[in-house]
């Protein structure tokens, strides 16, 4: 795979500006600039983001026909159900809204798909059972978008629908009482960044201000919604969501309400996966606790999931957690199993080797690890990837220069279903069709991409000088976190540095030590093109962070790429 090194563009001027203004390091106000800040007012927000920025959730459309219906469900008693996804996000805004409405004495209850027998999106089967059980009015998150016979047969049903969706939007909309996305041509708060969980915080927002004017709260505490965002944050690192404007405020703040241990299902599985509730980051939420979470809709029932994170009892929420990670270390076993069988297919087969889209199926694939295995795909072979595995249901995961969902969009006919976004789409097909939506998809492909698309592109924040790092450098630099998609951490360019006590851990990864008048510890993941010997001398991309082991921390660099000289 081809790569190119790219250092962020600033506006020096900016960056002076900035550093003179808030007495920080040149380094610090170059990775502020190099995120899109452009003043010093707007440089103090990056770094002390605080809940009175988010924006006003009135802006969202359809927010008041929301509000109303709920208002009215809850005043009058009316059960309400809850109608959630099987992934992290579909589970966390479950969750999320069922405690707010509860806290607001609401009757709720909630149902939450099984991914292998009732796929993706509202159900016909569960909605029947909500109606069985008394429910009046359903609210859909992380779902329903597309769901237009499903909404129809919840009114058929006698069931009002309240769609809370941040998917893709059709060009029509369900005809719900509300449908709540962002992505809505006719949205006034233009933030497509938002997870479910996102828009359904912004729900309970706007109804408890809704529930204030109407003096519902004389004699009732108001929910404090702070205690919320542990799940929100979650929810938005999990799913891949950018961590920029209301996204960073949320992710910042949940990770202080994680660190307080106030849910026991979250404080339970930050046990089981040995993580330390104050050294909390967004690599956290992402690559320890999602996993866990998700893993149970992967290979059980996401209902499990559902319930750990609503408990109370500590004890019990330990003994479901324990469960949750065997279930992600099933499906870890079950994912390096697919992957070696997926890449062994795509190196021995001129079709894939020559394919712009990735598009590979195989009966015995778990569907519920799919996705990550296109992930896996999309990073060994720099391609789009479609997965597909039993009963012809895939996932997909793209790069950043094709909108997966725009090209699943061109076979819509071939399809038996599918949904997602630019980055993700999930697809269920009839595997007699395969070959047809293999050369169709790759076919548009051609018209949209060109060879410079599939060029891996790093991005780094200038040139440092190795003997310049030290904690304090890091620290200073941890203020512009947290980091994920949208907000990168920092990666700087170090030249010329020699590589020594260099040794092989499994998986192909390697430690060892990086020098120039001063010495650091390095670990580099999966640089398997990479052949290094001790006393290697180049030019490394790297981000630094602080290693804990044993009671001890020293700093180490995470090689991103390395280029001989």
């Amino acid at each position: 795979m081809s790569k190119e090194w790219i250092e962020r563009a600033v506006d020096l001027r900016a960056v002076s500006q900035i550093k003179s203004d808030l007495q920080i390091s040149d380094e610090l106000s170059r990775v502020i600039v190099g995120r899109g800040c452009l003043s010093t007012t707007e440089a103090s927000a990056y770094l002390k983001p605080e809940l009175a920025h988010l924006s006003d959730p009135f802006l969202l459309s359809d927010m008041d026909n929301a509000c109303d219906r709920l208002m009215f469900a809850i005043k009058n008693k009316e059960k309400i159900g809850i109608f959630g996804d099987y992934d992290v996000d579909g589970v966390s805004s479950t969750a999320i809204l069922w405690d707010f409405l509860e806290s607001v004495g609401a009757d709720v209850t909630a149902r939450i798909p099984n991914r292998l027998i009732d796929g993706y999106g509202l159900n016909i089967r569960l909605l029947e059972e909500l109606r069985s059980e008394g429910v009046r009015v359903v609210v859909t998150v992380d779902c329903g978008i597309t769901d237009h016979e499903e909404v129809e047969k919840a009114y058929e049903l006698g069931m009002e629908v309240i769609v809370v969706d941040h998917h893709t939007v059709p060009v029509q909309l369900p005809k719900a009482h509300a449908v709540i996305n962002p992505h809505r041509e006719d949205c006034a708060m233009r933030a497509t960044y938002l997870c479910a969980a996102g828009v359904v915080f912004y729900l309970c927002m706007a109804l408890r201000k809704r529930l204030r004017e109407n003096g519902f709260f004389g004699a009732r505490s108001e929910p404090v919604l702070r205690e919320l965002l542990d799940l929100v944050a979650l929810a938005t690192v999990a799913d891949v969501m950018a961590l920029k404007e209301s996204n960073r405020v949320i992710v910042k703040h949940g990770i202080n309400v994680i660190a307080q241990q106030r849910r026991p299902g979250i404080a339970a599985l930050l046990r089981v996966c040995g993580a330390h509730a104050k050294k909390i980051t967004a690599s956290t939420l992402g690559f320890q606790l999602g996993p866990r979470i998700n893993a149970a809709g992967r290979l059980d029932d996401a209902a499990v999931a559902l319930k750990l994170l609503r408990m109370k009892n500590i004890k019990e929420a330990e003994s479901l957690a324990a469960l949750l990670d065997q279930h992600n270390q099933d499906r870890r076993d079950e994912e390096k199993r697919i992957v070696e069988e997926a890449c062994r297919e795509v190196e021995n087969s001129k079709l894939h080797q020559d394919s712009s889209v990735i598009v590979v199926a195989h009966e015995s694939w778990h569907p519920g690890v799919v996705g990550i295995v296109a992930s896996r795909l999309v990073e060994r072979f720099g391609k789009p990837a479609i997965v597909i595995g039993s009963d012809g249901k895939g996932s997909g995961r793209s790069i950043p220069a094709f909108h997966l969902h725009e090209a699943v969009s061109q076979v819509a006919p071939l399809m038996k279903g599918f949904g997602g976004h630019a980055h993700a789409v999930g697809v269920h097909i009839d595997s007699v069709k395969l070959d047809k939506i293999r050369d169709q998809i790759n076919a548009y492909a051609q018209t949209v991409l060109t060879e410079d698309d599939f060029i891996q592109k790093i991005s780094y924040d200038g040139e440092v000088d190795l003997n310049r790092v030290n904690e304090e450098f890091l620290n200073a630099l941890e203020c512009a976190g947290p980091f994920g998609r949208g907000n990168p951490e920092p990666v700087f360019l170090f030249r010329r540095v020699r590589f020594s006590r260099l040794k092989e851990l499994r998986g192909g990864h390697l430690r060892g030590t990086i020098s120039d008048k001063r010495e650091i510890s390095f670990v580099s993941f999966g640089r398997r093109e990479q052949v290094l010997s001790d006393g290697s001398v180049g030019d490394v991309l790297g981000t630094l962070e602080m290693n804990e082991w044993n009671q001890t921390r020293t700093l180490q660099m995470r090689v991103k790429d390395y280029r001989g000289v």
